[in-house]
């Protein structure tokens, strides 16, 4: 199938680019799971290389989340979010070092939660959207 590699990149990218900044926190989120997953695998099968490159990926999603804060609201939401997935990088990198399944299991509870709280915000957000407009 020529081509077939690429329809999964097509879709993300729509679902991306139809999508508002609080979708792209969870799609965000879930990939952060995605990768934290497949670094578990990827030591648990000793493939170093493959969980190298499945913790940067997951360090990168953070960076992301970090950037995507509003510094110009620096409150207490803000300044827990940036202190939470600053901590969860911390952690990634000590996984790394140590290959540490029991620390990595954590981190993709972690992520797991933060990404079921997006999406319960996001649905909260949209039924009160919906409830105004009618």
């Amino acid at each position: 199938m020529a081509g077939s590699g690429r329809a999964p990149q097509a879709y993300q990218q729509a679902q991306v680019m139809g999508s508002d900044r609080r979708q792209l926190v969870v799609l965000l989120c879930r990939a952060l799971e995605r990768y934290l997953a497949r670094a578990d695998q990827a030591i648990r099968g000793r493939e170093f290389e493959a969980k190298a490159d499945a913790l940067a990926r997951a360090h990168a999603v953070l960076s992301e989340l970090i950037c995507s804060l509003n510094d110009e609201a620096e409150d207490e939401v803000t300044s827990g979010l940036r202190r939470l997935y600053l901590g969860m990088q911390r952690r990634i990198v000590d996984v790394d070092l140590g290959d540490d399944v029991e620390l990595l299991s954590e981190v993709t509870e972690m992520a797991r939660l933060l990404a079921q709280t997006w999406e319960d915000a996001l649905r909260r957000c949209l039924e009160e959207r919906a409830a105004q407009a009618a």
